[in-house]
């Protein structure tokens, strides 16, 4: 049993090419053991040398697509509580307001899409409700560096690599998740800007 693994990891992968032509990337495994060793950093740039995290006009023309959401998939961005109450912003029309209103309390009513329970998964996210809600959304480096390997899989060729029906739910979710707070935080700045003027009349 342990002979077939080893045989199996030593399969050789044949080398693709990028378009419109040059050599394959540097990093290319030619092994299966190879492909499941890449890092992170190697699979994003693979991502990006085969023009599938950075489209442009050969992004369709490849046998396969990865499907690289650049947003989902990115590192966690370091916050900042930094603002800038005198920036200039422009204020949001009566019908932008109501609106994102509209949408806020929409997208709130909806039920979460079917994604399987994943505890060990939650215990290793924050306790937002975003994250509690969706194990998609807050991915830890385990998961993210997973999809990303899948996806380069998937890419050139290797069986067994199908995105999983609940991880689509679970992207779109985390799509509209981030659309609600770039809403909410553009209503509270627009609030604050009102409360500012009233207070100076």
């Amino acid at each position: 049993m342990l002979a077939k693994k080893i045989a199996t990891l030593e399969l050789t992968l044949a080398p693709l090419v990028p378009l419109p032509s040059g050599p394959p990337h540097p990093a290319f495994p030619k092994t299966l053991m190879a492909f499941h060793l890449l890092t992170e950093a190697e699979l994003d740039s693979i991502a990006h040398y085969y023009h599938q995290s950075t489209p442009g006009p050969w992004s369709e023309h490849y046998p396969a697509s990865m499907n690289w959401d650049k947003e989902f998939l990115a590192h966690p961005a370091i916050p900042t509580t930094v603002t800038s109450p005198n920036g200039h912003r422009r204020r949001l029309s009566q019908q932008e307001q109501d609106f994102l209103t509209d949408l806020i309390k929409t997208v709130e009513d909806l039920q979460h899409p079917i994604v399987p329970s994943q505890p060990e998964a939650e215990e290793q996210m924050d306790s937002s409700p975003t994250t509690r809600n969706n194990p998609y959304a807050g991915l830890s480096e385990k998961d993210r560096i997973r999809i990303k390997r899948r996806k380069v899989g998937k890419f050139i060729g290797l069986v067994g690599m199908e995105t999983p029906a609940e991880e689509i739910a679970g992207r779109i979710q985390a799509s509209l998740d981030r659309a609600i707070a770039r809403g909410r935080d553009e209503l509270r700045r627009n609030e604050e800007v009102m409360l500012r003027r009233r207070k100076m009349l």
